[in-house]
């Protein structure tokens, strides 16, 4: 499991070619990395009492990943979801969402932490023809690292850490700088054929006294991703990709002031605009409720978000060896449109919107203290937030029976807030790992002219969570931990107040002021082996998840005058239990094999008792990787292997109207590879899917019916490449 950490000038030039997807990953000396995000506090990852994967930037460059789902390309047990484009107007929203969401054990959506330099990232949220999802606010092309934590963060990190996190953290202009130059410039420039998507990125940071900063901007133009489906026209029989045009800008600026060693000063500034236009071929049909036959389908999707973050950090000696407090706004928001030309009904467009305000703030404070048998290194943190969250439905010719413009849940003000405590108990062999935090949750909806019939509720509660883990150094190498953690989650604004009725068509969705937050807790445990040559892990884990909010038909019939009622409430309970196993060997004169495995199986259980399998739990995968780099990292070559099971039928009963689609079981082969021309200039290569082989992911068609006439349309890209070429000044 080889990976070397450089500089984050040379990261991105990325010299060499080992992926650190391994948790026990290690730098160029041979030395573990480093991750914060397990337990606030710097650690050895092979040290934390977690399973936690750090990729840097030359990582995400040596694999030439261009968004979040190439990013878990090779790591088994994480997922992202993309379904294909294939959505209507009024109705279904099948790949609208983009990037969907990550998935983490088997849980996925708002349940999975995802923060941008500790800046939690907006919510996703799905009503009617509107799916915004969560990836897509991210650029990597500006990533230094990304951390993934499996297994819940919420005694670290509040609300929304139920089964894991993600976080992305971007360059300062030191990190670009190194300690002596003044100004350094990189560029990059890649094509993607599975997208046709060219991307450019350039970063400048220069320092002059004690005054630095870095600007950088990436443009990325494509089209639609490729499939293995043969079937064109128009219609739900048409297989091809339904044709689309995607373009984003992402820039980052940043002015550092640090008067001496001890204290810095940052302002940050972040914006993101994504644009897909899409031209829905497949949803030229003709409805069976109305007889309306859709002429053309255009669809115009944006995903926007900016942040602006002040922050001050002290870095010392004495009683505290660590201290920072920062603020910020950020806004994001989801805007879909939608024209569909009809006959002989009018014509017709939708128009949704979701947006998250927010301001926030947060502290901590480090310290160590104690004798060197009997060590604290202690971390005391807080944080707020205070996020405005809307939606709009607006458009031409609405529903019968709905009005235009109109929304699904009231405009709600969104307080979290939370104390936390850490300890890492240094005692000869063994390292305990305590944590404690104190969360609170208030919503606040506004009453609002477009829900004239609803007089919205508040919604506040508040939680302690619990974390514990040990781990025991048994020597030559060999260590094993345990840990227990528990996760919560807080109702949304649109799970709490979402109030929607069409009485012509029989159905009302109710308000639920008393829904309670979603829990969890796992306990885990592994054994880990490091060496020079070989390293090897493999853990265990249980989770389960209380109350799960889920939206429920709790009375009606449907008939005139008795409408159906939709409703959120605490009903489900899910039980998780599986491995993930982690295998390297890193031999001397540059070779490498990697290898990792992840498992996991579930059940829901109901209120009545009753057991029905967790479709979202992905199948049996493993990943096994070869490689080898030159002397001074003048070029490399890597292979990798990917193998994915196929769903168990009895893991998709009552999932789907019959039988579900289950992809068969697969094996993929990539190859990765890099020449390094000299100090300025570096190329890299990928061919990706070798073999031509024709599979799907089992996320991306979660619940489609195996009777649907275009499963093809969900199947992945043929044989396709990459390139980049990178460039340091």
């Amino acid at each position: 499991m080889h990976s070397r950490t450089y500089s984050a000038a040379i990261a991105l030039m990325a010299f060499s070619s080992q992926p650190a997807w391994a948790e026990m990953a290690v730098d160029g000396a041979g030395n573990p990395q480093i991750t914060v995000t397990a337990t606030r506090l710097p650690q050895l990852t092979d040290e934390v009492p977690a399973t936690v994967t750090v990729l840097t930037e030359e990582d995400i460059a040596d694999q030439l990943a261009t968004d979040v789902r190439d990013l878990v390309r090779f790591e088994a047990g994480i997922t992202v979801r993309r379904a294909p484009a294939r959505f209507g107007a009024a109705l279904g929203t099948t790949g609208r969402d983009g990037n969907a969401d990550f998935n983490i054990r088997g849980i996925g959506g708002n349940r999975v932490l995802i923060q941008v330099d500790g800046i939690r990232q907006p919510d996703g949220f799905t009503f009617g023809a509107q799916a915004a999802g969560r990836g897509d606010y991210v650029d990597i092309g500006l990533v230094k690292s990304v951390e993934f934590l499996r297994g819940p963060a919420s005694a670290l990190y509040g609300s929304d850490g139920l089964s894991g996190a993600v976080s992305f953290t971007t360059s300062d202009p030191e990190d670009l700088l190194g300690e002596g130059g003044d100004f350094t410039a990189l560029a990059r420039v890649s094509f993607d054929s599975a997208s046709d998507e060219f991307s450019e990125t350039a970063i400048v940071a220069g320092r002059a006294g004690r005054w630095s900063a870095l600007a950088a901007y990436t443009r990325r133009d494509g089209q639609e991703l490729d499939n293995e489906g043969d079937v064109g026209g128009t219609g739900q029989t048409r297989t091809l990709p339904n044709p689309q045009d995607t373009e984003s800008n992402a820039f980052l600026g940043k002015i550092v002031f640090a008067p001496n060693a001890q204290h810095r000063f940052r302002l940050t500034g972040e914006y993101l605009d994504s644009n897909v236009y899409t031209d829905v071929l497949s949803g030229q049909v003709t409805s069976a409720f109305t007889g309306a036959t859709t002429d053309s389908l255009i669809a115009d999707d944006s995903t926007e978000r900016a942040r602006v973050s002040f922050d001050w950090r002290y870095e010392g000696t004495g009683a505290i060896d660590y201290a920072s407090l920062g603020v910020y706004w950020q806004d994001g928001e989801n805007r879909q449109f939608a024209e569909e030309l009809r006959t002989p009904q009018p014509d017709r467009t939708r128009l949704n919107t979701f947006e998250n305000r927010v301001f926030g703030a947060s502290g901590e404070v480090r310290t160590s203290f104690g004798p060197e048998s009997f060590r604290h290194n202690l971390v005391i943190g807080g944080d707020i937030s205070w996020t405005r969250q809307e939606g709009l439905r607006d458009g031409t010719v609405p529903p019968t029976g709905e009005p235009f413009p109109a929304r699904a849940f009231p405009t709600t003000d969104f307080t979290l807030g939370g104390l936390v405590v850490g300890d890492v108990i240094e005692i000869g062999a063994m390292s305990l790992y305590p944590a404690l935090r104190f969360d609170f949750f208030d919503l606040d909806p506004k009453a609002d002219p477009l829900l004239p019939n609803f007089n919205p509720t508040g919604l506040d509660g508040s939680r302690v969570t619990p974390r514990f883990g040990a781990v025991l150094d048994l020597g030559s190498g060999f260590s094993v931990y345990g840990n227990y953690a528990q996760g919560f989650k807080a109702p949304s604004p649109t799970q709490v107040n979402q109030f929607f009725e069409n009485l012509i068509f029989g159905y009302t969705s109710l308000p639920n002021p008393d829904l309670g937050p979603e829990t969890s807790e796992t306990y885990e445990a592994g054994v880990r082996h490091g060496g020079e040559i070989f390293s090897a892990s493999l853990t265990g884990f249980i989770g389960r998840y209380d109350d799960f909010i889920s939206q429920q038909v709790v009375g009606g019939t449907g008939a005139p005058g008795d409408p159906l009622l939709f409703q959120f409430i605490n009903l489900d309970e899910v039980e998780i239990e599986g491995i993930e196993g982690r295998v390297g060997f890193d031999f001397p004169g540059g070779f490498s094999i990697d290898g990792s495995i992840a498992w996991a199986t579930g059940e829901v259980i109901g209120v009545n008792g009753m057991e029905s399998p967790l479709s979202t739990i992905n199948p049996l995968e493993i990943v096994l990787g070869a490689g080898w780099t030159a002397p001074r990292d003048r070029f490399g070559i890597r292979a990798f292997m990917t193998s994915a099971a196929r769903k168990d039928f009895e893991d998709t009963t009552g999932l789907c109207t019959g039988e579900c689609f289950r992809p068969d079981s697969f094996t993929v082969f990539d190859l990765t590879g890099f020449v390094r021309f000299n100090e300025n200039f570096t190329l890299r290569a990928g061919l990706f899917n070798v073999f031509d082989e024709k599979y799907a992911w089992w996320a991306d068609v979660n619940g489609l019916p195996a009777s649907a006439p275009d499963t093809d349309a969900y199947t992945q890209p043929g044989r396709n490449f990459r390139v980049s070429l990178s460039a340091r000044f």
